[in-house]
């Protein structure tokens, strides 16, 4: 539900004309209001709330007070660097990060873009290092079982590189990681395959502020799609399924210059 202080607002017409649903509407003296026939297509999206120039606007309960005011964004010079330096860590120093900076990650997936601005997914942050052994484990295990059967030669035939390892009890798919954080998603949801890697995405450039090495897990996705004990672990509400994974924690490696920017096809 979307109301206005009449006594404060401006009668500018912003909030009607950035409205995407168009659920808001002009009254008999030019007030803006959203009509209760209208009200289950909101998306609660904010945008009146944000695009306002006054404090008038009260969505879904949040107020101007609420919001975070605007601040300077990256330079783009800064951006570009952040991009450029930005690498996939897979080797991890053991420790496990301070609860307050996991916290601040957390807080930052608040902000993820979804489709429709649905914001069903569910995130698990694996915080404790006798978790992710039990990961560890059960994925090596089951790895271990698939080499015997032939199974994984055919799922993934590049495995080969890895047989070694993988007998050796290495942790190929968790890189030792002290943390790892899954994002699911709900079959219902309308953007189901791009919402989860937005919102890691977004976790994962802002680690990299915090000095924090970062990992895209796509074989832990598998992983707990194969192994029914480790999905119970993560225990998801019903009708979720593991969408993404990243691994994150602090660089055991430091690497000195960005590297050569890659090829990438334009079309006219």
């Amino acid at each position: 539900m979307v109301s206005f202080q009449q006594d404060k607002c401006v009668k500018c017409g912003r909030c009607i004309a950035d409205c995407v649903v168009k659920v808001l509407q002009r009254d008999e003296n030019g007030f803006p209001f959203m009509p209760e026939n209208l009200e289950k297509f909101c998306l609660n999206c904010q945008h009146c709330l944000a695009v306002y120039p006054a404090e008038a606007v009260e969505c879904n309960g949040r107020t101007a007070a609420d919001c975070q005011p605007l601040s300077p964004l990256p330079k783009p010079e800064e951006m570009a660097a952040l991009m450029r330096q930005r690498r996939s860590i897979r080797r991890y120093k053991p420790q496990a990060l301070p609860p307050e900076m996991i916290a601040e990650l957390k807080e930052a997936l608040a902000w993820s873009a979804t489709g429709c601005n649905d914001r069903s997914m569910v995130f698990k942050v694996i915080e404790k290092s006798e978790d992710m052994h039990f990961f560890r484990q059960e994925s090596s295990n089951m790895l271990k079982k698939l080499l015997r059967f032939g199974i994984l030669q055919l799922l993934y035939p590049r495995v080969k590189r890895f047989l070694q390892d993988i007998c050796n009890g290495e942790d190929v798919i968790f890189r030792e990681a002290p943390h790892m954080i899954v994002c699911a998603v709900s079959d219902k949801a309308p953007c189901k395959e791009a919402d989860p890697y937005i919102a890691l995405s977004n976790f994962d450039i802002y680690a990299q502020t915090l000095g924090i090495g970062t990992c895209w897990c796509g074989f832990a996705v598998y992983a707990f799609k194969f192994n029914r004990k480790m999905r119970q672990k993560l225990n998801l509400p019903k009708g979720y399924k593991t969408a993404s994974v990243m691994l994150f924690g602090r660089a055991a490696v430091e690497y000195r210059r960005a590297t050569a920017p890659g090829n990438f096809n334009f079309t006219e």
